[in-house]
C-alpha cells in the first residue's frame, strides 16, 4: 500500500516537472517579437480623394519568424497635425501570424485640402423679443466628411443663443469639426433689431445673392456683383450699374425682375477685404431711401483662404 502511494507520488512530481519543462520550452520558442514597419518617406502628399491603398503605399512591415508581412498594415488613424494647415499625422498599424503589433506614425500632407464651409443664404438680423433658432440657418460642407451640418455648433451670447434678445448687436462663433479632429469656426455679427410699423413698412433691406464667399489668396474681388436687390416699401428694386454678376445673371435680366431701379451710386460700399492675406473679412453695403430717409445696412462675410 505504502509503495503505491510512493509510486503515484513520483508519477505526480515528474507530471509536474514534465509540464514546467514543457511550458518553458514553449514560451522559449513562442514568438514574442512585433514586426518592424518602415516607409520611403517621412512625410509624403495625397489628394483627399486618395483611397486607402494608395495611402498605404510606401510602408512595409517585416518580421523576424514570419518574413514579410506588408499585406497586414492597415490604417488606424489620421489626426490633424497641430499647428498646420493641411498636415495630417497618419498612423498605421501591422501584425504577424502570432499576432504581435506594431505601429508607425508618419505626416501626411493633403495637396487639395481646405478647411469646412459654412453657408447660409439670409441676413443674420431678427426682430427682438423672439426665440431664434440660429442653428437652423447654416449648413456646412466639408472636403473629407460631405454634409457636416449636424454637428454644426454655435458659441456665443446666451440672450441670442437661448433667450429672447433686446435690440442690439450680437458676436457669435459658427464651430464643426471633421472626422479627423480639425475645427473650422467663423466668427458672425447678429443684428436684433426693434420691430415695429416703420421698421416693417419703411425701412428698405438690401438682399444680396450671397451673405458669405470663400476665396483663394490672389483672387480678384468685386464686391457690386454680390448685389441682388433692393425692397423698399412693398416693391424690388433692381440695381443698376451693377459690373459683373455672381450667378452668372446678366444686368438687363436683373432688371427685368424688378418694376423699378436704383443706380448703384446710390449705394455706398465699405470693404477691407486683402485678397492676399488670409482672413475672415465683411463688406458692408448701405443704402438710404430718397423718399422716406430710413437707411439700411447688409454685410457679407469674405473668407480669404
Amino acid at each position: 500500500m505504502d509503495k503505491r502511494k510512493v509510486l503515484a507520488g513520483a508519477v505526480c512530481v515528474l507530471s509536474l516537472v514534465g509540464g514546467c519543462v514543457y511550458y518553458s520550452n514553449a514560451q522559449k520558442q513562442k514568438d514574442m517579437e512585433p514586426p518592424v514597419l518602415s516607409a520611403d518617406a517621412e512625410k509624403f502628399s495625397a489628394s483627399i480623394k486618395a483611397d486607402e491603398k494608395k495611402l498605404i503605399s510606401g510602408v512595409t512591415a517585416f518580421d523576424q519568424k514570419d518574413g514579410d508581412v506588408s499585406d497586414s498594415i492597415l490604417i488606424d488613424s489620421i489626426k490633424k497635425k497641430e499647428g498646420t494647415d493641411s498636415d495630417f499625422l497618419i498612423t498605421y498599424v501591422a501584425f504577424d501570424k502570432s499576432s504581435n503589433m506594431a505601429s508607425l506614425t508618419r505626416t501626411l500632407h493633403y495637396s487639395d485640402y481646405r478647411q469646412a464651409h459654412f453657408s447660409f443664404e439670409q441676413a443674420l438680423r431678427f426682430p427682438e423679443n423672439q426665440e431664434i433658432d440660429l442653428l437652423s440657418y447654416f449648413t456646412a460642407d466639408d472636403c473629407i466628411d460631405g454634409d457636416v451640418t449636424p454637428f454644426i455648433t454655435l458659441d456665443g451670447d446666451k440672450e441670442v443663443l437661448e433667450g429672447e434678445p433686446k435690440k442690439g448687436i450680437y458676436e457669435c462663433t459658427v464651430s464643426v469639426t471633421n472626422s479627423v479632429g480639425y475645427t473650422t469656426t467663423l466668427p458672425i455679427s447678429v443684428e436684433i433689431y426693434e420691430d415695429g410699423y416703420d421698421e416693417r413698412n419703411q425701412r428698405p433691406q438690401i438682399i444680396l445673392n450671397q451673405y458669405i464667399v470663400y476665396m483663394e489668396k490672389g483672387e480678384q474681388l468685386d464686391a457690386s456683383a454680390y448685389l441682388d436687390y433692393i425692397e423698399e416699401g412693398g416693391e424690388t428694386f433692381a440695381v443698376s450699374g451693377i459690373t459683373s454678376s455672381v450667378e452668372g445673371t446678366s444686368e438687363s435680366e436683373q432688371q427685368s425682375t424688378a418694376s423699378k431701379q436704383i443706380s448703384m451710386e446710390n449705394i455706398e460700399i465699405t470693404s477691407k477685404v486683402d485678397t492676399e492675406k488670409a482672413g475672415v473679412y465683411t463688406i458692408n453695403y448701405h443704402y438710404t431711401s430718397e423718399e422716406t430717409g430710413y437707411d439700411c445696412n447688409a454685410n457679407l462675410i469674405v473668407v480669404v483662404e
